[in-house]
């Protein structure tokens, strides 16, 4: 009598599954729908883990990066021998102006006063403009200001060029009164001299890109390809004068 009840059983899933087949419909449906009720939270929970891993990984990687531009800062700063440093962060920028002017978390309550240098990870990146209590704006280099003026160096392989940085077009620094007759190299770095008292002297500004003439032929036009990125300004030092 069992194996007579196993057989029909057998042959009605036979018939049923033929049924399905030939009627292109799923007799099996509701199967398949308490599967899909029973099996989806662990389902969600899969992917909802997923997505979390994929975030923490990229904090981590945000956090590992931020780590190291202060590690770089910290080295940085330590070479200017005559100088305290104060670290800074950045807390505000001008969607407008964005390459004009930052402003940072420090202020005259401080110590920080106007026309200080400030450096990034990477070089310099401009000096105090004013001053509140407890914040402060820097102007970059990078600003529209053509009153900005800086005195550099330029290393080459066989002298020490002086000149004048003046200006920030199409991502480049402009160095102009260079007298034409010097033979400048690409990928020169360039430096602050110190002259003028504002900037320290023998901070890394950038290296060369290229060299060409003035409007006037009369002295050579220097674009300058920053060291830092001025896109991304997160962490800041101000070079306090012992």
């Amino acid at each position: 009598m069992l194996k007579i009840k196993t057989f029909l059983l057998i042959i009605l899933i036979y018939l049923l599954a033929f049924l399905s087949l030939k009627l292109n419909i799923n007799l099996f449906y509701p199967y398949y729908l308490i599967k899909d009720l029973v099996l989806f939270p662990v389902s969600a929970i899969s992917k909802d883990v997923n997505v979390n891993n994929k975030m923490l990984d990229g904090i981590n990687q945000e956090l590992k990066s931020e780590i190291e531009e202060l590690k770089k800062l910290n080295n940085l700063s330590s070479t200017l021998t005559d100088f305290n440093s104060l670290s800074a962060v950045v807390i505000e920028r001008n969607k407008m102006y964005w390459f004009n002017s930052i402003v940072i978390n420090k202020g005259s309550s401080s110590g920080i006063k106007k026309d200080m240098a400030v450096i990034s990870s990477d070089g310099l990146i401009g000096k105090i403009n004013k001053v509140s209590k407890t914040t402060s704006e820097v102007k970059l280099l990078t600003t529209n200001d053509k009153n900005e003026k800086i005195s550099v160096m330029i290393k080459t392989s066989d002298d020490t060029i002086y000149g004048i940085m003046n200006g920030y077009q199409d991502n480049y620094l402009e160095i102009t009164s260079v007298n034409k007759n010097i033979n400048v190299d690409n990928n020169s770095l360039v430096y602050t001299s110190g002259m003028g008292g504002i900037f320290p002297s023998g901070i890394l500004i950038g290296k060369v890109a290229m060299v060409k003439e003035d409007k006037y032929n009369v002295s050579k036009l220097i674009l300058v390809e920053p060291s830092s990125s001025f896109n991304n300004l997160k962490f800041v030092k101000v070079l306090i004068k012992d």
